[in-house]
């Protein structure tokens, strides 16, 4: 069980311009794509959820109990608007784990892990890269309240620490109707 301190951000405000819009409302497997990611934090069972929308809050969102919902008015901003706004509401815990909506496939199990670990924590993707799902110390909230651009290449000047997913598939990002079709197989395991 993570510890009571960790809180834990769903991002869900992209304009999902690849998609064509209202990517996170859109059914995938019987119920809204940004639902499966929520349904994956909420198993995590961390002290704090909270969902980081645009203005135009998806329905997904307006559906979740128990969570804090904050609003990005600046979704051109991309990725680092949005982890901002998470890291100064995560203010007072000791951990922050950042998850996006648009992942329906990510690993609960993956989560709590990020959500257990010490220090800096990125997920390590096939290719090599790294990236979310990560998680963050509490000292480290102040930079990402100031940050722009990508959280995964700045220069953290302390040991950043990889952990692998159970599965890559788990690391499906919907971005365009194609992904959400690839996500709904394998969610109904065709």
């Amino acid at each position: 069980m993570p510890d009571p301190g960790v809180a834990i951000a769903l991002l869900a405000a992209g304009r999902a311009e690849r998609f064509g819009g209202g990517k996170l409302d859109a059914l995938c497997a019987g119920k809204p794509l940004g639902a499966w990611a929520a349904q994956a934090v909420e198993a995590a069972k961390c002290a704090f959820q909270l969902v980081v929308v645009p203005t135009a809050c998806p329905a997904f969102a307006k559906e979740l109990k128990g969570w804090s919902l904050v609003t990005n008015t600046a979704p051109e901003e991309g990725i680092a608007g949005s982890i901002r706004i998470a890291a100064t509401a995560a203010q007072g815990f000791s951990r922050l784990v950042i998850a996006l909506a648009d992942m329906p496939l990510i690993n609960t199990a993956h989560l709590r892990a990020l959500a257990a670990a010490d220090g800096i924590v990125f997920t390590a993707y096939p290719d090599g890269d790294r990236g979310v799902p990560a998680a963050f110390p509490a000292r480290c909230f102040g930079r990402l309240i100031e940050l722009k651009g990508r959280a995964a290449r700045l220069d953290w000047g302390e040991e950043i620490t990889l952990f692998s997913p159970p599965s890559p598939q788990s690391l499906l990002d919907v971005d365009t109707a194609d992904d959400l079709t690839r996500a709904q197989a394998l969610l109904i395991g065709e």
